[in-house]
């Protein structure tokens, strides 16, 4: 009988190094690939030309507070004047983080091992978010739209950090400093259902933290090539949009 339980024994701990060395393997990571649209479908308000703030009102500092204001007054001025001022989307030019992700239009995702690329419709935009290198440090970060986005995989949660964003890119004309950083946290509710819950950090801008979630709905639509074409528009040099041009 000792002899035997030495044999199980023995076949039981070679099958555990085996199977990993010892290690736990690794749990499979949730699958946030496909299409996705926000939800509710009334998510920007009542005008979706002029979405509501997803987290309300930020805490801004002065002059900043002063200057939001007043560019919101001057804007709803020139819309009322039917002379509207020229705006980045109007100059055909990308709508950046984290503007891209509340998904206007919808977003899809696509992944592997090494990187998340989010697609969005509007725009043709394209942002990489990659888990395997390090964030370059921020002397070497050349401001751009998407900024550099670095993820990783905490259980269940993909969490993703980005800096280096260009400060054309803005939150629905809030403005930010050269340092700000977005922290997201993508979560599977169920399979049909993902949550990206965002702080946005800028001492520079911000007394506080920017905070909100954004919920989206799995889609079976298929992204469409979006071209923008300007050539109808005429830029005067008030920065307003004229009768345009033929």
């Amino acid at each position: 009988m000792a002899k035997l339980a030495l044999v199980v024994l023995a076949a039981a701990a070679g099958a555990f190094i085996v199977s990993g060395c010892g290690k736990p393997a690794e749990a499979k990571k949730p699958d946030i690939s496909g299409t996705w649209e926000r939800t509710p479908d009334d998510w920007f308000g009542e005008d979706p030309d002029r979405p509501v703030l997803p987290g309300g009102k930020p805490a801004l500092k002065e002059p900043f507070l002063s200057q939001y204001t007043a560019l919101k007054k001057k804007l709803a001025d020139a819309d009322e004047s039917g002379a509207p001022i020229a705006t980045t989307s109007s100059k055909c030019l990308p709508e950046g983080m984290p503007t891209m992700m509340t998904a206007l239009f919808p977003i899809e995702i696509i992944h592997d091992s090494k990187k998340v690329v989010v697609l969005g419709e509007y725009l043709q935009q394209v942002r990489r978010i990659l888990l395997t290198e390090p964030m370059p440090p921020k002397d070497k970060l050349d401001p751009m739209f998407q900024g550099y986005s670095r993820g990783r995989w905490e259980g269940d949660t993909l969490v993703v950090e980005t800096l280096g964003i260009r400060p054309e890119a803005k939150l629905y004309d809030i403005p930010h400093g050269k340092d700000m950083k977005i922290t997201e946290r993508f979560r599977l509710k169920d399979a049909d259902h993902l949550e990206n819950q965002i702080v946005i950090e800028d001492p520079e801008v911000l007394n506080a933290a920017y905070r909100f979630t954004l919920d989206y709905k799995r889609s079976d639509y298929k992204i469409q090539e979006y071209v923008c074409e300007n050539n109808t528009l005429e830029f005067r040099s008030d920065g307003k949009i004229g009768l345009g041009r033929k």
